[in-house]
């Protein structure tokens, strides 16, 4: 099985978008080719990367059986970027595509780590002093500087995990933290096939968005288009 991964979730000054080629039977799958994507504009500039990328590996998009492709929570613009290849890749191919959130692909390596009794809670950046929260599949928006841990023991993961924890966690040794902060692309590809296979519920291949849009409508209502002359 040839799965293509895409993720353009990560937001943040330090983070980086990622493509990858991922090969192999559930279960055994091993990256072919992973490319990190720095910067700003990292997500924007996938397509040309991913044809790259494909070439690289001696892949055609024709070759593709599945394309696994992180749906948020994160940057609005790396979300909108990166989904929207993916779908035209998709239906330029037939390829099918399977969309999960960060904490998706990396359950099952948390669930190990954490062992029995303690749960798994991923923190991830957000703008302006906020963070994702995501836990069991659900995901909320909460303020950095607000943050209550939940009671009880608990795995920390995500690109935010060792910042709040520092930061909110005083005197909480019942917390322990990952070194997981974003999933790796064999992570991505075996959570989208937990989902083909729906040992975990399938989700809308749509930008998980969490918050409302900044963007609001002028009070006084659009403006009509001027006539053409």
């Amino acid at each position: 099985m040839r799965i293509l991964v895409v993720n353009g979730a990560p937001a943040g000054a330090d983070a980086t978008a990622l493509l990858g080629c991922v090969e192999g039977d559930e279960g055994a799958l091993r990256p072919v080719r992973l490319r990190d994507l720095p910067g700003r504009g990292g997500a924007e500039a996938m397509p040309a990367h991913c044809n790259a990328l494909l070439a690289e590996c001696g892949w055609r998009p024709a070759d593709l059986d599945l394309i696994a492709v992180v749906v948020g929570p994160g940057s609005f613009t790396g979300l909108r970027a990166s989904l929207a290849m993916a779908h035209g890749l998709a239906l330029g191919t037939g390829c099918p595509l399977a969309g999960v959130t960060g904490g998706e692909a990396m359950a099952r390596a948390l669930r190990e780590e954490a062992g029995p009794g303690r749960a798994v809670l991923c923190l991830s950046f957000a703008r302006r002093g906020r963070i994702f929260v995501e836990q069991d599949g659900v995901v909320r928006a909460a303020m950095r500087d607000d943050f209550v841990f939940p009671p009880g023991r608990l795995l920390v993961a995500g690109d935010e995990a060792a910042g709040v924890l520092a930061a909110r966690g005083e005197g909480r040794e019942d917390i322990a933290l990952s070194s997981w902060r974003v999933p790796d692309g064999v992570m991505i590809a075996q959570a989208a096939l937990d989902h083909r296979a729906g040992r975990v519920a399938a989700r809308e291949i749509l930008p998980l968005y969490v918050d409302p849009p900044e963007a609001k409508l002028p009070a006084a209502g659009l403006r009509p288009a001027p006539s053409a002359p």
